[in-house]
C-alpha cells in the first residue's frame, strides 16, 4: 500500500448527544479531503469518552458511542468493518447492587503515533450514540489523532471502494 504522509499529526475533537433519551442519534463530521489529489486521513488513535449511564434501582442501563467511516442505522461494535472505534458502558443491577462494565476498543493514543488504526478515504466520518433505560439524553465525546496522506491511484480506488461497500 503506497501512502505518503502530507501533514504532521493533528487532533479532531467532536461530540454526539442523543436527540432524546434512549434514541439512536448520528452526527456527521466533515474532514474536507481532496479527492483530486487522492488524499486520505490516517487515524492514528481514537479516544472515546462516553457519558455515564444512569443508575436506576432494579434496571439495567447502558450508553454506547461508536465512530464509523460510513453512515449507520445503529451504534456499531468492533465486529463491523466500517467501525473505527466503539465504547459501551453498562450498569447491571440486581436491585440492590450495581456493577459497571466498560468496553472500549483499545485505540487510545500511544507515545510514538507511528502506526494507524484506520484509514478514512471519503470526506466524512460518523458518530453514533444510543442509551438503554436512561432517564435523560446521553452521548459522548470523541478525540482522534490523525495525519493527512496521499495514496497512489490503485490504493485510493481500493480504499474508497472498500469504504463505500462496507456501508
Amino acid at each position: 500500500m503506497a501512502l505518503k504522509r502530507t501533514s504532521e499529526p493533528f487532533i479532531i475533537s467532536t461530540s454526539v448527544t442523543e436527540s432524546a433519551a434512549n434514541t439512536f442519534t448520528q452526527s456527521e463530521v466533515a474532514v474536507n479531503l481532496n479527492p483530486l489529489d487522492q488524499e486520505v486521513l490516517l487515524i492514528l488513535a481514537v479516544d472515546i469518552d462516553s457519558f455515564a449511564p444512569d443508575v436506576v434501582a432494579g434496571t439495567n442501563t447502558a450508553q454506547t458511542v461508536s465512530v464509523s467511516t460510513s453512515s449507520a442505522t445503529t451504534v456499531l461494535g468492533i465486529d463491523a468493518s466500517n467501525c473505527i472505534a466503539s465504547q459501551r458502558i453498562d450498569v447491571k443491577t440486581d436491585g440492590a447492587n450495581h456493577v459497571v462494565f466498560d468496553r472500549l476498543l483499545n485505540a487510545g493514543p500511544e507515545s510514538s503515533l507511528i502506526d494507524y488504526v484506520s484509514i478514512l478515504a471519503t470526506n466524512n466520518f460518523f458518530l453514533q450514540t444510543e442509551g438503554v433505560n436512561n432517564a435523560g439524553a446521553k452521548g459522548g465525546n470523541v478525540r482522534m489523532w490523525c495525519v493527512r496522506a496521499k495514496a497512489d491511484s490503485s490504493t485510493y480506488a481500493a480504499l474508497v471502494n472498500s469504504e463505500l461497500l462496507s456501508a
